[in-house]
């Protein structure tokens, strides 16, 4: 029987970190502080990375998805509905995010496939499909996957 392998990733925001899920089940899971000694490190998690694969003994290419835990885009749309609703208020917050945004986070897939193709040591259209998660449904699968039940409901109040 083959086992599905799904790896998860925080990255460019605080805390990055990665998990590896092998049939549903947490094997391994690691922040990128841990590795690099810097306080909620905000990189690419390339060590967390490397050591949850270590743990299963897996190369980035035997996984069978990769998971990132926000959707771009949504955030984006997020993000300005939040500036709009706010103005003229947050002009000068507004006009610091932007261009992070628009040179870099809009273009996270990109990014993401980047490094994971050097991490792994392939091109990257080898890489395992690449997906992005909802925000929210990422903070209830952190708690469910670590909690000892079957079934359950999650709330999440973030804000």
């Amino acid at each position: 029987m083959s086992h599905s392998y799904i790896l998860g990733i925080s990255a460019f925001y605080h805390d990055a970190a990665a998990a590896l899920l092998k049939d549903g089940e947490v094997i391994a899971a690691a922040q990128q502080e841990r590795f690099t000694r810097i306080k909620h490190d905000e990189g690419f998690p390339a060590e967390a990375i490397s050591y949850c694969l270590e743990e299963a003994g897996l190369e980035l290419k035997d996984v069978n998805e990769i998971v990132f835990y926000d959707k771009p885009l949504v955030k984006f749309e997020r993000l300005l509905e939040t500036y709009l609703s706010y103005a003229p208020k947050g002009f000068r917050s507004f006009m610091a995010a932007m261009p992070i945004w628009l040179k870099e986070k809009l273009y996270l897939k990109t990014t993401l496939k980047r490094e994971l193709s050097a991490l792994g040591g392939i091109k990257q259209k080898e890489l395992p499909p690449l997906m992005f998660a909802g925000h929210h449904q990422s903070h209830a699968a952190s708690a469910f996957y670590f909690s000892p039940y079957e079934e359950a409901v999650v709330l999440c109040l973030d804000g």
